[in-house]
């Protein structure tokens, strides 16, 4: 059921990008980012760990009429500590598409809302713990999202709230008892399997990101941005 979905709306998505007949505007974006990262598994006795992370992304945006279209795949990877051990911990975001729409455009104020389409997937191996047990989260999911937006002179911010309402999710189900020495595949399989699809009862996504644009006449802003998993 979720392939077949998932299979739909890459489609669907696919058909909007490369439409020929398409007279949209487009621009890319390349950035290099850093945060603080914060992981805490029930299955991993109740430790949290905390660390630096560093990330990649790519963004494409279409500017149509009436709408703006986004393409926004990333990678991430951080070094969590706790009590003095390691952590190592990736996120990979093949698919992450959005279509966001002005609905109120007033004395400098806009609001727009749209729809997300994501393919999240993060990994943690606690290796002093637990040796190579693989940590997973998977998901496939929609969301819909809102952006306020107010301008001044040359200057602009930007509020942005994106929140799951649905979706597909797999994650890690047991602390294995023995040594387990994982593969490459692994990464590919496992946050795969055992797919449940669920709403609020069962998994919340949020994402939540402010952006202050000190001259909108140059390609450089500050952003704030907080990610938050179950």
């Amino acid at each position: 059921m979720n392939h077949k979905i998932l299979k739909l709306l890459f489609i669907l998505c696919t058909l909007i990008l490369f439409d020929r007949n398409c007279s949209a505007q487009y621009k890319n974006e390349i950035s290099v980012y850093t945060g603080f990262l914060q992981l805490k598994d029930e299955l991993n006795q109740g430790m949290v760990y905390n660390g630096p992370q560093i990330g990649f992304q790519y963004q494409r945006n279409w500017f149509l009429k009436e709408w703006e279209l986004h393409y926004n795949p990333k990678i991430a990877a951080g070094v969590p500590f706790n009590r003095g051990m390691t952590a190592a911990t990736i996120n990979f975001v093949p698919i992450d598409f959005s279509g966001i729409k002005t609905v109120y455009q007033k004395n400098n104020h806009d609001f727009r809302l749209g729809l997300n389409f994501v393919t999240n997937y993060s990994y943690q191996v606690y290796s002093e713990q637990h040796s190579a047990q693989l940590f997973w989260y998977g998901e496939i999911g929609i969301a819909p999202c809102i952006e306020y937006g107010y301008q001044w002179n040359q200057k602009r911010i930007k509020v942005f709230l994106q929140n799951s309402v649905a979706g597909f999710v797999s994650r890690t189900e047991e602390i294995r008892p023995y040594f387990y020495s994982f593969k490459i595949s692994d990464f590919f399989t496992q946050p795969n399997q055992n797919m449940q699809f669920g709403s609020f009862d069962k998994y919340n996504h949020t994402t939540i990101s402010a952006e202050y644009i000190p001259d909108i006449s140059r390609k450089h802003s500050f952003v704030v941005r907080s990610r938050l998993l179950p």
